[in-house]
């Protein structure tokens, strides 16, 4: 039936079944085949003699139809940025099948081994350039299902890329020599998978270093980011307020024996100068909190730093000409215990177009979500909360929490377990804040590390250390719940290596030099003949 459409309805195809088997939908299994329709349309187009160039464009029109249909809620915060970030984004990823696409013909036994690689090599890369944007990493595809991806404890999300790459081009192969008895093969493989993370998981529950369980209570203020949190409308509410409403349910729920009080991102706003945040009567009733007990509040908020005549700046430092300073913003993360300020992390994996500007060039295009627009400062290193003698926590700040590497970066400091503050209220009540849930507990798998999650707005949660949401809050409500988060000291292979999978796909680069260079000598060569 495939072989019947037309290469643009295959190129739809593609992208249709995507957006049906991306998360939070049930259906992530699809991705297993969603890459069969592109190839098929790369085969048929070429025998018809059409060009590699009208393929990228093909898929492209496929992967557009992807990103929009699975990142479309970015529209509630800015529509052009929306647009330029769905339509940018697709041709990026279709640039691997245009080099699949040349090394068939030049390499036609690499062909298979090209096409995982080069998707490989690209994910990669988008988790690592200076316009990172790797929401839509296949291997996140399967965050639905944590029970499947157990294994993500020795390759992280890449291995979940690996596979279904992998088994698309398996499935392709036997559609296209109409072998169905090929289908065996890459069917035993998920079956195998399944079976391994099985296993894993029987043998991971009572093999942890567990250490101690910490009392918390996480809160969720509820204040509308456009309406309440920034502007000057008459529902505004004034920084003090909004530090109230974070406050105010985890007051009914207090006792002495709260280890952590864990608040949003950026649940204290405003021009926060960082040396004096002891003497900020915003801050003051969380400072207060902790006086006299031994809880401590991780809070998301807006801070800055004013630079002396001579100290080195960032780049991303700022001129005032009302203080004749330069100054820099920050997203950062508070640690209040014993009454004051204890230490501070500046988010450092910065939202492209929002928080960070990929090129300079383009400092002026950045989108407003209310605060601060435009590029900020970061931390130069990941930095963990101390909670006790025994104990640390990584306070990963909102967009953090989608780079798996960098969340094991924490992880190999010594944290034992993660915390992520964030404000998912910019999308609305749309699939954006479940995905943004979901992909933080790929990150509990890949290091074995309990989570608990403020989100402004929601979903709040706590999940355990297989990937489970053990207990979440509905979108759109004032709340706050006490939970018990389990800590331990296990580093697991991928918290000790990384992404060495998605370094390891590097060799795709050699591989695509190489056909470039075989098909300049050929074009020479045909020239000359």
């Amino acid at each position: 039936m495939l072989n019947k459409l037309k290469p643009l309805q295959l190129a739809a195809l593609s992208g249709i079944i995507g957006v049906i088997a991306w998360p939070p939908l049930p259906l992530n299994f699809l991705l297993l085949v969603m890459w069969v329709p592109l190839l098929l349309m790369r085969d048929k187009m070429r025998k018809e003699g059409i060009s590699h160039g009208k393929i990228y464009l093909y898929t492209t029109i496929g992967l557009i139809l992807f990103n929009a249909g699975t990142t479309w809620w970015v529209w509630n915060a800015s529509d052009w940025g929306s647009v330029f970030m769905v339509v940018a984004n697709s041709f990026l990823l279709a640039l691997p099948m245009l080099m699949y696409s040349l090394t068939a013909e030049t390499m036609p036994k690499l062909k298979g081994l090209s096409f995982v690689v080069y998707y490989l090599l690209l994910e990669y890369w988008h988790f690592n350039w200076t316009a990172a944007w790797p929401w839509l990493t296949m291997g996140k595809g399967f965050a639905s299902f944590p029970m499947f991806i157990q294994w993500y404890e020795f390759t992280g999300e890449t291995g979940g890329s690996l596979l279904i790459y992998l088994i698309n081009f398996l499935v392709y192969q036997a559609l296209s020599q109409s072998k169905l008895k090929k289908l065996i093969l890459p069917g035993s493989i998920v079956c195998l998978a399944f079976l391994a993370s099985l296993g894993i998981y029987f043998l991971r529950k009572n093999n942890l270093e567990k250490i101690e369980t910490l009392n918390c209570i996480i809160s969720q203020p509820n204040v509308d980011p456009y309406l309440e949190k920034y502007g000057n409308g008459p529902e505004y509410l004034y920084p003090e307020i909004q530090v109230e409403k974070a406050l105010d349910p985890v007051i009914a729920l207090m006792h002495d024996s709260v280890d952590i009080v864990l608040m949003p991102e950026t649940a204290i706003i405003g021009n926060n100068i960082e040396t004096a945040l002891d003497n900020n009567f915003i801050i003051e009733p969380l400072r207060n909190l902790t006086k006299k007990r031994k809880v401590q509040v991780i809070a998301g908020a807006e801070t800055y730093k004013l630079y002396s005549e001579n100290e080195k700046r960032a780049v991303t430092a700022r001129f005032s000409k009302a203080l004749n300073k330069y100054y820099e913003f920050y997203n950062s993360a508070l640690n209040i215990r014993n009454g004051s300020v204890d230490s501070i992390y500046h988010k450092s994996r910065l939202v492209p177009g929002v928080e960070k500007m990929p090129f300079p060039f383009l400092e002026k295009l950045s989108i407003d979500l209310g605060g601060t627009s435009g590029s900020l400062g970061m931390s130069e290193y990941p930095v963990n909360f101390v909670i006790d003698s025994n104990n640390s926590i990584a306070p990963l700040i909102c967009y953090e929490s989608v780079f798996g590497e960098y969340a094991s970066e924490f992880v190999k400091k010594g944290a034992t377990a993660l915390a992520v503050i964030t404000n998912d209220g910019w999308w609305g009540n749309t699939p954006g804040h479940t995905q943004h849930l979901l992909y933080g507990a790929i990150r509990c798998i890949e290091n074995r590390k309990q989570m608990i999650r403020s989100a402004n707005t929601g979903i709040s949660a706590h999940i355990n250390e297989f990937g489970q949401i053990t207990q979440r809050t509905k979108y759109d409500e004032q709340t706050a719940f006490a939970c018990r988060l389990e800590t331990n000291s296990t580093l697991t292979f991928y918290s000790k290596f990384g992404d060495w999978l998605g370094k390891s796909s590097i060799l795709g680069i050699l591989l695509a030099i190489n056909v470039l260079i075989r098909r300049k000598i050929k074009k020479k060569e045909n020239m000359t003949s």
